[in-house]
C-alpha cells in the first residue's frame, strides 16, 4: 500500500459494543493505522461526518446498534456531499436475513461487508480492498 500512507489515514469505528470496537482498532493498528475515532452508534458517528474539516478516510460500522443503526448511518453518509465517497465497511453479527441486509447495504453503496465473528485477515483483506478501490476512483476523477 505504497500510495496510501496508513499512518496518516483516519478511521471511524462504529459499534455499540466497546469490546468489538477495541478489537477492530487493535487489528487496524497491527495493519499500520494510527488514527481512530470511535462511536457507539450512528448518531454519535454522524457528528464526525458532518464536520467537513475532520478527516475521515474509512468508516467501519456495525449494522445492529441502538438509536441509529448502521444502514441508517450509511444512508446519511452517502447523502452527505463531502462524505459520499468515503469507503464504508459494514459489519454484522446477525445471521438471519443476510441476503436482504446485503442487498440493502449494496443499494446504498456500501463498499464491503463482513459477518461477525471474523478473523483479522478477513478484516485486513476488506480494508485494503476498499482503500485501493477508493484510490483508483479518486485518480480517475482527477484525470477527467
Amino acid at each position: 500500500m505504497n500510495m496510501l500512507k496508513l499512518e496518516h489515514l483516519v478511521v471511524l469505528v462504529v459499534d455499540d459494543d466497546e469490546v468489538v470496537r477495541k478489537i477492530i482498532v487493535e487489528h487496524m493498528t497491527s495493519f499500520g493505522f494510527k488514527h481512530f475515532f470511535e462511536a457507539k452508534d450512528g448518531t454519535e458517528a454522524f457528528k464526525y461526518t458532518v464536520d467537513r474539516i475532520q478527516r475521515i478516510d474509512l468508516i467501519i460500522s456495525d449494522w445492529e446498534m441502538p438509536r441509529t443503526d448502521g444502514l441508517t448511518f450509511l444512508r446519511a453518509v452517502r447523502q452527505h456531499k463531502h462524505r459520499e465517497d468515503t469507503p464504508f465497511i459494514m459489519i454484522t453479527s446477525q445471521q438471519s436475513h443476510e441476503r436482504m441486509k446485503i442487498f440493502n447495504a449494496k443499494k446504498h453503496h456500501v463498499d464491503s461487508y463482513i459477518v461477525k465473528p471474523f478473523r483479522g485477515e478477513t478484516l485486513r483483506e476488506k480494508v485494503f480492498q476498499v482503500l485501493f478501490a477508493a484510490e483508483e476512483k479518486r485518480k480517475k476523477k482527477e484525470a477527467s
